[in-house]
């Protein structure tokens, strides 16, 4: 055992490579302790072996070259508790944040797995659902154009951090009457379904009652290649005794944000009712 060390034994002894104690001398954290006058070799001391064990541990914090320097820099208690506190939070706000992001792309791969086992297009299939809360502006889209400033308006008004990834969350609202009388070209509200009522503004919440639901899918455009499919499904409820009991959801099945090809592209229609 000996006190002065090489920048190769001090860098082995803490587990640290020697660009990183050199990098650390440059920018004048963590520099040897002693300088041999004839050599001019450098040499560390064992006793900054804690100094350096910090410095490592604060790293690993994800803490800056300046922070470290100012955690270093005149230490006492209060001065470093106050730091590892607001560390912390820090820490914790950037744990929620990639828990959400987590949340959110295993829903999504959830979702995506489902829709490879399910690919009839044009086929009315009936599905209970649960009370969905939507993000809306009110505000009709009549075509592509104004449907690209409206997602836009929706998606700065969400707090949620996480990607929406378009698919089965965004979408728009048939209302009930222009379906019951077959008005399949009239403009419709835009929403994107929301995740937490409490980061949306009372005044664009609207809430879709849970139940029974007629669904098709179809592929083409969101608001030019409904109309068959509406029919369609008109048809089916009329020979099987079903009643339209509310506004109806057209949502984005798969899009853009997930394929290219125009043949992959598909929405699905859902409809509320009740047997008659």
């Amino acid at each position: 055992m000996k006190e002065k060390l090489t920048i190769g034994e001090m860098a082995k002894l803490r587990g640290v490579t020697p660009e990183a104690l050199r990098h650390y001398d440059r920018i004048d954290l963590f520099k040897p302790q002693f300088v041999d006058p004839h050599s001019g070799y450098r040499y560390y001391s064992i006793f900054q072996y804690e100094i350096l064990g910090t410095i490592k541990e604060l790293r690993q914090l994800r803490m800056t070259t300046d922070e470290i320097k100012e955690y270093l820099n005149e230490r006492n208690f209060s001065k470093s508790l106050d730091i590892l506190k607001n560390k912390h939070n820090e820490l914790v706000s950037k744990l929620k944040e990639l828990n959400e992001l987590e949340e959110s792309i295993r829903e999504k791969i959830i979702y995506l797995e489902r829709v490879e086992k399910e690919s009839d297009l044009q086929k009315v299939v009936f599905r209970e659902m649960k009370s969905r809360q939507l993000l809306t502006l009110n505000e009709k889209i009549n075509n592509n154009f104004e449907l690209c400033y409206g997602v836009l308006n929706l998606e700065n008004i969400l707090s949620e951090k996480t990607p929406i990834l378009a698919s089965n969350r965004l979408g728009i609202i048939i209302e009930e009457m222009n379906l019951k009388l077959e008005r399949f070209e009239e403009p419709s509200t835009i929403f994107i379904v929301a995740k937490n009522k409490e980061d949306i503004p009372n005044t664009y919440q609207m809430t879709i009652p849970g139940g029974l639901f007629a669904c098709i899918r179809y592929n083409g455009e969101l608001l030019t290649s409904r109309s068959e499919s509406l029919r369609e499904i008109l048809h089916h409820l009329d020979t099987n005794n079903y009643q339209i009991t509310g506004d109806a959801l057209q949502i984005m099945h798969l899009d853009i944000t997930i394929t290219d090809k125009p043949d992959e592209i598909t929405f699905e229609i859902q409809v509320p009712v009740q047997k008659l």
